[in-house]
Parts: C-alpha cells; structure tokens; sequence
C-alpha cells in the first residue's frame, strides 16, 4: 500500500516497504528533492550543490535554459526578462522554479500514489505577460515514476514557450556509468555565455562510458528513451512530445549527472528551435516517464 503524508514543507510518497520514498518541495517550484524507485536511489539532495545553485528537479517553464540578455521578440512585441544569470547576462530556467505551488489533489492504492501540484500565473512579471495555469502530476508505481506537466493558457493572447525537468541523477560510480540514446542532432553552445550557437557532428559511442566527460550538451533525438546504466540500476527517461531534446550537464559534484528532458533548447526563444506557441484558451500536456530496473 503507498501512502502520502503531508508536512508544512514538504509532501513524503512511500510505500509498505519502503521501497519507493519520494519527497516533493511545493515551495521550491514543485520540485522532487528525492526519489528512491524499485529500492534503488535514483535521485538525491546534494548537501554541498544546494538548489539554489542546482536547480535540481527544477520544471522549466515558460522557457527551459537560458535566454540571451533576457530578450526576445513575439508576434511583432520585444520583451525584456529579469537576467536572473548576472554573470552570463541571461534570463535562466523559466519562471516557475521558485514559486510556491499548491496541493491540487492527491491519489494512493495498493500499487500507486499521486500528488498533483498547481500554480496560477498573473501574467504580471515583467516580460511575459501572459497569464497561464500550470499543474504538474508526480505518479509513482514500484517502478516507475511519471511527471506529467500541464499548461492551460488562461489569458487572451497567444505566447511562446519551451519546456523542460531538470532532474540530477545519482551514481555510485558515474566514471563507469553509461548513457545509451539515439541523436538526430548534437549542439553547441558559446563557451562564454551557454548559448546555442550550431550544430556538430554526434561522435558518442552507444552505449557510451561517461568517464571523465565534461557535459554541458544538448541533444536533439531520433526516439525519446534515454537509458541510463549505473553499477546498480538502470533508469529509461522516455517524452511524450512530437519532438524530443535532451540537455546533460555535469556539475563539479562527484557522482550526479543533470538528464534534463526538454521541448527546446538554450536560447529558443530566439533561435526558435523547438520554440512552441500556446494559443489563448488552448492547453498544452507532456509527460516523461522514468523506469528502473535493479542491477
């Protein structure tokens, strides 16, 4: 049986055996801090990368990574954005994953459990004035984890967006751990600033060993499972969307590595690949499921 306890500042999913544990943070953006699925930790705070330098688990929403200067043009509009990245001068990681979300509803039985979390958007921060509704789903089984995002436009106007999951990933040993997917295109991103600037040939073996690999990379794919391979589990990251982008990162933590599934990439709202637009009164769902498997 999986059980939902709710605590002032945070929301703990368990079940019997505790071989499923999850902590939800709904003032920190809705974000999961800890995951442990099929007995195996998949996903765990790091003490010493705080989330306010992580961003880990964050949702990005309504742009993922980064854009440049904070500034962007919509419908014929130019909008400026708070640089919340002073150092590169660029608006980063959407607006969303500092807000406070609310308890929408919740859901257990013998083999699942579920929190759906909800915020409402005003439209009244400066450069995107586009109210919207935003509810994100946390599904757990034995196994699996789904997270299910949910945009409903409540505004008059159409807007432009990117989304994304900013999870890390933690491994016993991530010098032996692989990544296994398949890549229509590789990017690459100005040094300075992080910002996509083209393309280059994909040279990844797959499986591909991470060793000592310094990633700060996104990748456009071919199907959406991205596999990755640790000494004691194995977690499949699979989108639901028409187009699917990945973006890894490797912090100076040992041991974690940021698997972000994304629709867009750093700089879309200029660049416009994978940008979307949400018309007024429209909805918009995604989904990515996490499955693991023991080792």
């Amino acid at each position: 049986m999986f059980q939902i306890e709710e605590n002032k500042q945070t929301i703990i999913i368990s079940n019997k055996s505790n071989s499923v544990n999850a902590q939800i943070i709904p003032n920190e953006g809705g974000r999961l801090a800890d995951v442990k699925l099929n007995d195996r930790t998949i996903i765990a705070e790091q003490p010493q990368f705080p989330y306010s330098q992580s961003s880990a688990s964050a949702i990005m929403f309504p742009f993922v990574n980064r854009i440049e200067d904070g500034t962007y043009t919509f419908e014929g509009k130019t909008y400026q954005i708070a640089c919340n990245e002073p150092a590169k001068n660029n608006a980063i990681h959407g607006l969303l994953y500092t807000r406070k979300f609310e308890v929408y509803s919740t859901d257990v039985s013998e083999t699942s459990a579920s929190v759906t979390l909800q915020y409402t958007y005003d439209g009244t921060t400066k450069g995107f004035p586009f109210p919207f509704d935003f509810y994100v789903t946390y599904k757990f089984t034995e196994t699996t984890l789904d997270v299910i995002m949910k945009v409903t436009n409540t505004g008059t106007q159409n807007f432009p967006f990117t989304i994304g999951w900013h999870p890390y990933f933690v491994a016993e040993n991530l010098y032996e751990s692989t990544l296994n997917f398949d890549c229509e295109t590789e990017y690459t991103t100005t040094l300075d600033r992080s910002l996509t600037n083209g393309t280059t040939k994909h040279t990844l073996s797959k499986p591909f060993q991470i060793q000592n690999t310094e990633f700060d990379t996104a990748f456009k794919l071919k199907n959406p499972a991205i596999e990755f391979t640790t000494a004691n589990y194995k977690a499949t990251i699979k989108g639901s969307a028409t187009e699917n982008f990945v973006q890894f990162f490797t912090p100076s933590t040992k041991n974690i590595i940021a698997i972000e599934p994304t629709v867009g990439l750093s700089n879309s709202f200029n660049n416009g690949i994978g940008l979307q637009t949400l018309e007024a009164g429209k909805i918009y769902e995604i989904a990515w499921n996490v499955a693991v498997a023991k080792l």
